[in-house]
């Protein structure tokens, strides 16, 4: 009996009771099955599975591959994604998020054993993000890692993360909201990203990254951050959002 944990989601119930089957006839007996993204974020956040076998034509408003880039975020874990395609433009798309590996319908019961005993001996063998994580940090230049230096007119001033309550993007400038006072200066959103740590600030709408200490509440909609601000969250960022928080929800 192997305990790794290995998660399906494909909405097509045939093909994932195949690869089930497949699975526990190699021995593997912790399986779980998604037909859809919410249930597939519920179950990655109950469980934290070993591997994740991923369709890449879900239904729904998320296809395996935005799923895919949520789930990165959520937990380090290989993906190994189930096609029947073949398109360059799905495949370059994929490629973007490290897959573990591709399996091509229709498969075998050798195709899903070589891909599994491959993916989790790497698994096994391969230093984790979070120990990679730890040495960047030992080897950054920064000394100080809880605040930011902000230029304002002659001087730079330390802004500490947890006083920063969100930044907001007007063309080519961006207006820093922060406890004492907002900066607004001559950035892009992509590099105010690469600026603030991923696990205390979030994009959350193509103009908005907000700070997730600061959520008082929030809905499908928009965010209520301590401040009193209200932020919208745009459609495409709602789930990478609620990944990111530890949630309660009726059964």
């Amino acid at each position: 009996m192997k305990e790794e944990r290995i998660l399906i989601v494909e909405d097509d119930v045939s093909i994932a009771e195949n690869i089930e089957e497949i699975l526990e006839l190699l021995g593997y007996v912790n399986i779980d099955i998604a037909n859809s993204a919410n249930q597939a974020i519920k179950v990655i956040k109950k469980y934290k599975p070993d591997l994740v076998f991923m369709d890449i034509k879900l239904k729904g408003d998320k296809d395996g591959i935005e799923l895919g880039e949520i789930i990165k975020q959520m937990i380090e874990v290989p993906l190994v994604y189930v096609t029947s395609y073949s398109d360059p433009t799905i495949i370059e798309r994929a490629k973007r998020i490290n897959p573990a590996g591709f399996i091509v319908k229709p498969f075998n019961t050798n195709d899903i054993h070589a891909i599994v005993e491959i993916v989790l001996y790497n698994k096994r063998t391969k230093p984790t993000m979070e120990a990679v994580a730890t040495k960047a940090k030992d080897d950054s230049p920064y000394l100080v890692t809880d605040a930011v230096f902000i230029k304002a007119d002659n001087a730079y001033e330390r802004v500490p993360y947890k006083d920063i309550y969100y930044v907001e993007a007007n063309g080519n400038m961006v207006t820093i909201f922060t406890k004492n006072r907002n900066y607004t200066i001559r950035k892009s959103m992509k590099d105010m990203e690469e600026k603030l740590p991923s696990h205390l600030f979030l994009r959350v709408q193509k103009s908005f990254i907000v700070q997730l200490g600061q959520i008082e509440s929030f809905s499908t909609k928009d965010i209520t951050l301590m401040s009193g601000a209200i932020v919208q969250v745009g459609r495409q960022y709602y789930n990478s959002f609620l990944a990111k928080l530890n949630t309660i929800t009726e059964s």
